[in-house]
């Protein structure tokens, strides 16, 4: 296993130094996705403070992230049904 990939970004103008065992490139995606949040709250909102800003771009990455894992759930739910649908006609 390879250590963990050490790198310079800035989000929300200011600078973090971040690692991932994932690599660069897999932080760069995330970095960036952040960034890219926390910039789209700023410029939407009357919001003045850093830290609040940063919250409600935290609330709207968790409010993807559950509806992700929800829908996700559903499919499996609906796969588990189609394969039992499947087993119990060739049987």
């Amino acid at each position: 296993m390879s250590p963990p990939m050490r790198a310079k970004f800035v989000i929300f103008d200011r600078e973090y130094h971040l690692k991932a065992k994932e690599g660069e490139e897999y932080l760069k995606i995330v970095a960036s996705y952040v960034d890219g949040k926390i910039k789209k709250i700023a410029s939407s909102t009357n919001e003045k403070g850093r830290e609040r800003i940063s919250i409600l771009a935290c609330l709207n990455i968790a409010d993807e992230l559950h509806k992700i894992k929800e829908k996700n759930r559903r499919a499996r739910e609906k796969i588990q049904q189609l394969m039992e649908r499947i087993e119990k006609e060739t049987q």
